[in-house]
């Protein structure tokens, strides 16, 4: 069977810039392309590129806007060769010895812009590696894969450390009730689900709840885009949503009293990144915001029903962002792992013992060590 299967094989599965264009580092892009034959093949010419993808329609247009890349890298060239092409047997036995993989490497500079993709257009990068060969028949081979370009704060800006900032959105009205909305972070990864505790409090009696809800919405700003008027052109969809409706199960009314502070904890998922939401971001061409709002209805003693809403912004950032900013200690297992007090095992004559011939410390009874009687 004539076949040829090309495997694009990339160290990493994306590409991660850290800092804002004008700070961030080169970053290495290394692999290997493996190729499986069904059938020996005459082999001239191998690239492997990386490059954007889409047609220019596609692409985000601007003045300010970047030249397409294209970086393209020689695998094989037997150019020099007398026939102008090499032979290749075929590897559909599983021999070791006919085995095609070549390594590759690209320098992505930091000032390249992070894949987006919007109603506006997109910003793609891809690998793709042509072969051409002689004969009869197809003579150029191709295959691609995608391979995203992500931005995130650099390390210890403070960029980087409002990623980790408490949510807290609260909000009172006319001194009748006070909503509240508490996280632990600003931020969320996608293809997640986003958590937040939903407070409810009562400032005045004979007030009635409905229903709560949460809803996160996306708007995407097209800069240098404007309208008749002047203005930017903007998208603006919900990203999720979710309305809990609030009864008494014992009375079976559609609502409950509010007479004491209610609190609940909802979750919005969040689609993966690229297919049903873009990361925050703030560049020249293109900005996207998020925003998180709290709705309830609140019925007051005249069963006049009101509609209150709190809104905050929330960022939505790759997973790599937050596992920067986040660090855990190793648990303690064994004493094996301790280097400080296995640094100096030998011990030397005449001398003291050292630390490392004391007993390895054990945790499992610290709680009995601290008991305080305030008899």
């Amino acid at each position: 069977m004539f076949y040829v299967r090309t495997s694009i094989l990339p160290d990493s599965s994306c590409v991660v810039l850290r800092g804002t264009p004008s700070e961030a580092s080169s970053q290495t892009l290394t692999g290997r392309v493996l190729f499986r034959l069904g059938h020996s093949l005459k082999v001239k010419r191998i690239t492997v590129a990386f490059q954007t993808t889409g047609s220019s329609k596609q692409q985000l247009q601007s003045r300010t806007a970047s030249s397409q890349v294209q970086m393209e890298q020689v695998l094989f060239d037997a150019s020099s060769h007398p026939n102008g092409y090499t032979v290749w047997k075929s590897n559909c036995y599983g021999s070791d010895s006919s085995r095609y993989e070549f390594p590759f490497t690209f320098v992505i500079a930091g000032h390249m812009h992070e894949s987006v993709n919007t109603s506006f257009g997109n910003v793609c990068y891809e690998l793709k590696v042509n072969i051409q060969t002689c004969g009869f028949g197809i003579n150029t081979w191709s295959e691609s894969l995608r391979l995203p370009v992500f931005r995130i704060p650099k390390e210890g800006t403070p960029h980087a450390l409002r990623l980790t900032d408490p949510l807290r959105m609260q909000a009172d009205w006319l001194g009748a009730v006070e909503l509240q909305v508490l996280r632990d972070t600003v931020s969320v990864t996608d293809n997640s689900k986003m958590r937040a505790l939903v407070v409810i409090r009562p400032l005045q009696k004979g007030l009635q709840l409905t229903d709560v809800g949460l809803r996160l919405s996306e708007t995407v700003c097209h800069k240098t885009a404007t309208n008749r008027f002047g203005d930017p052109h903007s998208h603006h969809k919900v990203i999720s949503e979710r309305l809990k409706a609030i009864g008494d199960s014992i009375t079976g009314l559609s609502s409950l009293p509010l007479s004491q502070e209610h609190s609940m904890t909802l979750s919005l998922p969040i689609p993966k990144a690229f297919s049903g939401v873009q990361y925050t971001m703030d560049t020249p061409r293109i900005s996207i915001v998020h925003e998180l709002v709290l709705t309830a209805t609140v019925i007051d003693r005249d069963q006049t029903p009101h509609y209150l809403r709190i809104s905050s912004h929330v960022r939505i950032v790759p997973k790599l962002a937050l596992e920067d900013t986040f660090t855990e200690l190793p648990p303690y297992y064994s004493a094996s792992f301790d280097r400080l007090l296995l640094g100096s095992s030998e011990e030397q004559p005449d001398q003291p013992p050292s630390f490392s011939s004391l007993p390895p410390p054990s945790y499992g009874f610290a709680a009995s060590t601290c008991n305080i009687s305030l008899a």
